[in-house]
């Protein structure tokens, strides 16, 4: 499962939680299947909230991250619905993790997509643009 004490959609903990679901093929027994339903929702409840504050942001982005998003948080509705059906707990274990780790990669991509903003100069804001070019030089 994820790190033990971790806060809830912290990246290490989602992606130790989503791999022993989605990638260890060793069997899961039942407490150990309830408790990563539980940790697994918990990081979805997290993390849901997290991708609807950046969606804003991310329209303005050139690409598909702005509709991965959205498509993204319609499945954060759907697995946290209370009607979702709950008796095949290996198919919902199955959806929090593929949603949690969908949700904790629009963050990182999109983390990563500011920082590389914040190195690349402001052609239009750039002061020392406009002197140079008001100079003649």
């Amino acid at each position: 499962m994820g790190a033990e004490g971790a806060e809830p959609g912290a990246e290490e903990a989602v992606k130790a939680a989503c791999h022993r679901v989605l990638w260890d093929m060793r069997p899961i027994e039942v407490a150990e299947s309830q408790a990563l339903l539980a940790e697994l929702a918990t990081h979805v409840r997290a993390l849901g909230p997290r991708v609807a504050a950046l969606v804003p942001d991310l329209e303005l982005e050139a690409g598909d991250i702005h509709g991965v998003a959205l498509h993204v948080l319609r499945q954060v509705d759907e697995v946290l619905d209370p009607a979702a059906p709950a008796s095949d707990s290996q198919a919902r274990l199955h959806d929090l993790a593929v949603t949690a780790r969908a949700l904790s990669g629009v963050i990182l991509l999109a983390d990563k997509r500011a920082r590389e903003r914040a190195r690349k100069p402001d052609e239009d804001g750039d002061p020392a643009g406009w002197l140079v070019a008001g100079v003649g030089v």
